[in-house]
């Protein structure tokens, strides 16, 4: 049968339930992100009973569009299943004639056949693939699986072989000499040209006495059956639930690699995931078929935010992007954006003493920094084109260049010069008429908006109402420092003093503090579509 006539089932589109509407191509891969609870694993059940049966409760994936190409003819089948003696091939727990499975494939309902084209590989089932296995054909119940199509490939046997060594610094080998079962060794194997052709016997005498795959630990058999489900499957549809569940971080972001770099041109990959080591591994192999969608749950809506091809590679060519924590964001509820890594650990720590004072859990809010003021504008611009609730926190001196603040407003999606462009010139103006130095923001800096006089109060009134509704949040008492003066050292002892001799929820020099970080914890952006 040719690759045009194999049968094949693949998902032409999908329909959210918040109206988002995804068109998909052959070999498209789907990624699913957000914080917890937000519905990454339940899209994919969705998707897996909808090809079942178009008509079954689906929550999230509210109408998906089937493509089904090819012919369903016996060889087909009895390649991937076996007949009893009554001539039933049993798919599942339902045994019949080939006829009634063809009728099937013609139907708008697929059912159990759908196990033929469609593949889930969620924890348990990633802890059972690479297990050891009868061989293909002892029983008329057996499935045909990936450790029985490496059985019979030497050199796809290699290639998952020499993954798996990258990974874990061991050999993966195929006992083609186990009896009636077919299983998996971890090690070095001897060197098969150093023996002769008769020899074949000690070698695998010698791989049989290497350690099973299958007493191995989770992380291991995890890796090891994605690698054989992505080299070996003919699965036309791929789902996958986290799957850098039991693995290191280098290793989840190898696997995100592989998948995206080697995933078959005939194959969709729907995933879920909550690892930026494994995004990060996806982004990798700059893969075109690529999207990234945000799940953000808003009662009973889930509202996705799409992160196409052409956008990822635009945001994954920044060097600050690719090699910080910000991904990170992607499966939080809130992103907090500080100039430096001390702010971080300040506002961070408030946050948890007030929650833990009040007998609460802290909020799922990520603190990130990157540097300094000036690419700040950059971070923002990536998070909100994923719907990622996020608040940017400046020291007051953020006003003094206009151009930095106006980028800074436009990240966040608005009009600086019709929300802000007035009240900022009247706070400009009053500086100037007030001061005939140049250094008057080193002053500013040093107390916040109490320094204002004239008009300039009311009009940055205005100005800090605008912004804390935006996601902007400047520091009202001028720095982070400032929030306690009577300790009189530099950021980063300033921070470690604080942290290390005050009661950080109930010290009352820190009361202000505590009142801006409860404001970026209230803060909820409207959801954007």
């Amino acid at each position: 049968m040719s690759e045009q006539q194999k049968p094949r089932v693949f998902v032409s589109s999908i329909k959210f339930n918040d109206g988002t509407e995804l068109s998909l191509d052959q070999n498209s891969i789907v990624v699913f992100t957000g914080a917890n609870n937000s519905g990454k694993s339940q899209v994919l059940r969705d998707i897996e009973n909808q090809i079942k049966n178009p008509q079954s409760l689906s929550i999230i994936a509210e109408n998906l569009n089937i493509t089904r190409v090819g012919n369903l003819d016996d060889k087909f089948i009895l390649a991937h299943r076996r007949s009893d003696e009554q001539g039933n091939i049993w798919i599942g727990n339902n045994g019949a004639p080939l006829s009634q499975w063809q009728s099937n494939w013609s139907s708008s309902s697929l059912y159990n056949l759908s196990a033929l084209f469609v593949g889930r590989l969620d924890t348990k089932e990633r802890l059972t693939v690479s297990e050891s296995k009868p061989l293909f054909g002892i029983s008329p119940h057996e499935v045909r699986n990936s450790l029985h199509t490496v059985y019979e490939d030497n050199e796809k046997e290699a290639l998952i072989s020499r993954f798996f060594f990258e990974a874990f610094g061991e050999k993966l080998v195929v006992n083609r000499r186990a009896g009636q079962l077919v299983s998996l060794h971890v090690g070095n194997p001897p060197d098969r040209d150093t023996l002769k052709m008769n020899d074949e016997g000690v070698f695998y005498n010698k791989v049989a006495q290497l350690p099973k795959l299958d007493t191995q630990g989770d992380g291991m058999r995890s890796f090891a059956s994605v690698l054989l489900d992505n080299f070996t499957s003919e699965h036309s549809l791929t789902l996958i639930d986290e799957p850098e569940a039991f693995l290191h971080p280098p290793q989840a972001r190898l696997l995100g690699k592989l998948l995206a770099k080697y995933n078959p041109s005939k194959r969709q990959l729907f995933i879920s995931t909550h690892s930026e080591d494994f995004l990060q591994g996806l982004l990798d192999a700059e893969n075109e078929n690529v999207t990234i969608i945000r799940i953000d749950r808003q009662e009973s809506i889930n509202h996705m935010s799409v992160l196409k091809s052409e956008n990822i590679k635009k945001l994954w060519s920044s060097p600050i992007l690719r090699y910080s924590n910000i991904l990170s964001g992607l499966f939080h509820d809130k992103v907090v954006v500080c100039e430096s890594d001390y702010d971080c650990l300040f506002y961070q720590a408030i946050m948890d003493a007030m929650s833990e004072s009040r007998g609460e859990i802290a909020p799922d809010i990520l603190f990130t920094h990157c540097g300094g003021k000036d690419r700040i504008h950059s971070i923002v611009s990536a998070l909100k084109a994923v719907n990622v609730s996020v608040v940017a926190v400046f020291d007051f001196d953020v006003l003094n260049d206009s151009r930095k603040f106006k980028e800074i407003v436009t990240a966040f999606g608005k009009d600086y010069g019709s929300l802000l462009s007035a009240n900022m010139k009247i706070i400009y103006d009053t500086i100037n008429a007030n001061n005939n130095t140049n250094n008057a923001w080193d002053g500013i800096k040093k107390i916040g908006k109490a320094s204002f006089t004239g008009e300039a109060p009311k009009a940055y009134e205005s100005v800090e109402s605008v912004c804390r509704a935006t996601g902007l949040f400047i520091v009202p008492v001028g720095e982070m420092e400032c929030f306690d003066k009577t300790v009189n050292k530099e950021k980063k002892e300033w921070v470690y003093y604080i942290l290390e001799n005050y009661d950080l929820a109930k010290e009352a020099k820190l009361e202000e503090a505590r009142k801006f970080v409860q404001a970026i914890i209230a803060y909820t952006p409207n959801i954007e579509k």
